[in-house]
Order: structure tokens, then C-alpha cells, then sequence
């Protein structure tokens, strides 16, 4: 229920911050234009409070805290002959007029992103340096020769200094069958340079998926050794009486000098037993550990599982924390906007292809679990989450179908090219089938992340 509760406040958080920076593009953007606004309501439905500015706009909070609308004179006029309209109607305006207006509020959601993601910058960034940690078997990533502590320096001829870069090179290219040529350099960057080449053509990510993971590639935190860190409760590990601190020197008689070594040997056990060699306090200790088959969510595949987790040494040199000054802060945030903007789109484009599954497509649940996520972990990755829901409001909103700003630049953009608007028919039949295919994908979103849950 706390996680109920904490879920649904960080949503209504999140969506009050994007609904009214959004609505106010709009409510600015028409001001400036001389277009009288009726009304700014954050919320849909029966109106909770009101009250009427000087201007004689009524600042509204509705019931429904699911998006937000700003009503302006004359803006859903069907009226076929619109002989007289108000000079203070939205429809009286040129099509340039209205097309800042509609456009006003996705580009406030990308101004919030610049905003957000520069105070990030402000704050300080970790960039992880693409350095392979492990990388899984039958993958990719393994079919093209990558090893551990492997430093990635260009993918598909572009030079890369974070696993953002990667990642987003993998967005680019998965579903495609083409070699990528990529060069890596030996013992975190200090070694000779090899030249690889990896194909994607069977990466394809469903919901909850990682795309380095899926393409096969571990980042590389530190240096894994063959010294039990944790161990999971009630686990074979457990019942084995192995403890935190033990040093798994040998398995079945061959002997271990690496997590990665370990790891191998449980994978093809599949479910026999394994006689473990361990040491604690410099005394070595013989025991049987029985693994269970059980669902990797890593692997997506069944896995042997024993239940202990790997110690992991600091190393210099994976990763940097850098802190920005406003300028270069700012700079880096349009990037980042650039960046996340790209994503969404190679994403849409990716859904239609196949590439990317349906399961996907996320709704208000998916939000509120990121967002108590995100916070819980602290304030400026709350913010940065919240940059990135913003851009994709942002897209989203200016898709082409009605009811959205998109469809209404549509039909403004028709009409420029045209001289005349669509017919009154004409938007009445593609607004309502605008509002079909947004029911659709709200109903199937919210499916969605109900069947996410148990993930």
C-alpha cells in the first residue's frame, strides 16, 4: 500500500509539472498572439476550484489529473460560415498564429528538458566509460569476440566515450543485418587495439529489456573476483553453508581464479551437484552445493541457480563524475534533449518494424513506478526522469492525429498548402477516429503495465 500511495503521489507530481509547463506554452503563446483565453485548467472533467484573473481567464484544477487543456475564444468553432469571428478568436488568426500556438506547448516540454537536464549537468554527471565487464554467451556481443575489460573507442566508425553512446548505436542498428566494425582496446584501454565487427539482426528488445544486455554486453564496475559478496536467502548457496567472505577456490576439481570462470561452470552443471572448495579465515572447507533451474530474467532463458552474488574491486578508470559550469551545462542539455528526442524516435519507428515489442508501450503505472523509482534514488534523478518523460510528451503530442497539437498542425498546414481549411465533415470524422486510436493506445498501455507487474 506505502508503495501504492508513494507511486501515485510522484505520478500526480510528475504529471502536474509536465500538464501546466505544457499548458502554459499554449496560454503564453496566445497571449502573444492576441488571442483571448477562456480558461487554464490542469485536469480534465468537473472543476474542483476556479478563480478568475484581471484578464478574465479562469484558472481552473479539474477532477481528472490526467493532462490539462487551455480554452481559448473561438478555438472549437465548427460553425460552418464563421462569417464575423472576434479579432480575440483563435480562428480569426492566420495560419501562422495558430500554428505557434498549438506548437507552443510540446516546445515548452523540450524548454523543461533543457532546463532539467542542465541542472543535472550543474549538479554532476557519471559517465561510465564503455568498458565490457562480462559479456553473455550465445550473444552478439560474444559471436563478435568481445572479451572482459575490453575498452570500446569507436562502434560503426564513430568515437565513443560512455555506454550511452553505445547504447544508443545499438537503438540505431538492431533488427538490421549489418556487420558494424568496431574497435576496442585491451586491459581497459591500455592494451593493444582490436578490430571487431558485431551484427544486431537478432536483437529485439521486450518490455523491461536492456539494450546492452540484450546485445550481450556487462558494463564493467570493478574488478570481479571469485569472493562471495552476498548471498540470496533461502538459496542453494544458503543451504550449502557458504557465507559472505568465502573464497570459492575450486569447483568439481577445476580450479577457480575468476568470477567469469565460476559463473561458466554453473551455467553447463544444469542441475548436478557441484563439490565447492572454499576458503574462510585461511582455512579451506569442502561442501555440496545442489543448483535449481530457475528463470533469468538477465538471459531471459532458465538458468542453473546457486545464489551468490560476486565481491567487485573499485578500478580507476571506469567511470568519471563530471560537474558543469551554466554555460557548458546548458550546451550538454540540448544534447542530451537531442539525444533523448532521438531515442523516442528511432523507438516509434523501431515499434513498427518489430524490432522493439509492443509490451513496450507504457501508461500511467509504468510513470508512477519511475517516478517513486527515481526519487527514491535522489532528487536530480528525479529530475532527469522527469526530463525524460517531458520529451517524450513532447513527441507524442505532435504526432499526426487529431486531438493532439500534431493533428491540429495537420490540419494548419493543410490549410496553408491548400488555402482552406478541411471541411467541417472532414474533422469531425479524423478527430473522432484521432480520439478512437488514443483510447486504444491509453486501454492498451495501462494493459500493459497491469501485466508489467510481474516483472
Amino acid at each position: 500500500m506505502d508503495a501504492f500511495v508513494g507511486g501515485l503521489v510522484y505520478l500526480l507530481v510528475a504529471i502536474g509539472i509536465l500538464v501546466t509547463i505544457h499548458e502554459l506554452g499554449h496560454f503564453l503563446a496566445a497571449r502573444a498572439c492576441g488571442v483571448k483565453v477562456l480558461r487554464f485548467s490542469i485536469g480534465f472533467g468537473p472543476i474542483i476550484f476556479k478563480m478568475t484573473g484581471r484578464n478574465g481567464c479562469e484558472y481552473a484544477l479539474s477532477a481528472i489529473p490526467l493532462g490539462g487543456y487551455v480554452k481559448m475564444e473561438g478555438e472549437n468553432d465548427l460553425d460552418e460560415e464563421q462569417k464575423e469571428l472576434p479579432k480575440d478568436s483563435f480562428k480569426a488568426q492566420g495560419v501562422l498564429k495558430r500554428a505557434i500556438i498549438i506548437f507552443a506547448g510540446p516546445f515548452f516540454n523540450f524548454l523543461l528538458a533543457v532546463l532539467l537536464f542542465t541542472l543535472n549537468n550543474m549538479h554532476g554527471v557519471t559517465i561510465g566509460y564503455p568498458v565490457v565487464g562480462y559479456v553473455l554467451p550465445e550473444s552478439s556481443a560474444s559471436s563478435a569476440g568481445f572479451k572482459t575489460y575490453d575498452k570500446i573507442i569507436s562502434f560503426d566508425n564513430k568515437e565513443v566515450n560512455s555506454w550511452k553512446n553505445i547504447m544508443i548505436e545499438i537503438f540505431d542498428n538492431m533488427g538490421h543485418d549489418k556487420n558494424i566494425p568496431v574497435k576496442v582496446s585491451e586491459n581497459i584501454g591500455k592494451g593493444p587495439v582490436r578490430e571487431l565487427s558485431i551484427n544486431l539482426k537478432n536483437v529485439k528488445l521486450n518490455r523491461n529489456d536492456d539494450p546492452l544486455q540484450k546485445a550481450g554486453f556487462i558494463p564493467c564496475f570493478g574488478k570481479i573476483t571469485n569472493e562471495v559478496g552476498a548471498i540470496v536467502e533461502n538459496s542453494p548457496a544458503q543451504k550449502a553453508s557458504i557465507k559472505v567472505g568465502d573464497i570459492i577456490t575450486q569447483i568439481n576439481g577445476v580450479k577457480i581464479d575468476s568470477w567469469n570462470a565460476l559463473r561458466d561452470i554453473i551455467d553447463s552443471s544444469e542441475i548436478r551437484d557441484l563439490e565447492m572448495v572454499v576458503e574462510r579465515d585461511g582455512v579451506k572447507y569442502l561442501t555440496t552445493v545442489k543448483p535449481v533451474m530457475q528463470y533469468d530474467k538477465l538471459t531471459q532463458k532458465m538458468r542453473p541457480f546457486v545464489g551468490v552474488g560476486a565481491t567487485i574491486e573499485h578500478i580507476e578508470g571506469l567511470s568519471e563524475n563530471i560537474k558543469y559550469g551554466f554555460v557548458d551545462a546548458s550546451l550538454k542539455a540540448v544534447d542530451d534533449c537531442v539525444d533523448m528526442s532521438k531515442l523516442v524516435l528511432v523507438s516509434l519507428y523501431k515499434l513498427a518494424n518489430g524490432s522493439i515489442s509492443t509490451e513496450n508501450i507504457s501508461g500511467p503505472i509504468a510513470i508512477a513506478k519511475g517516478a517513486q523509482e527515481s526519487a527514491n534514488i535522489g532528487l536530480f534523478f528525479f529530475l532527469t526522469f522527469l526530463a525524460a518523460i517531458s520529451v517524450n510528451l513532447g513527441i507524442f503530442n505532435l504526432l499526426p492525429i487529431p486531438v493532439l497539437d500534431g493533428g491540429q498542425l495537420m490540419f494548419i498546414a493543410y490549410e496553408a498548402i491548400r488555402g482552406k481549411a478541411p471541411s467541417i465533415a472532414v474533422q469531425k470524422i479524423l478527430t473522432i477516429m484521432g480520439l478512437a486510436i488514443l483510447l486504444s493506445l491509453m486501454v492498451f498501455s495501462v494493459f500493459n503495465d497491469v501485466k508489467g507487474l510481474s516483472y
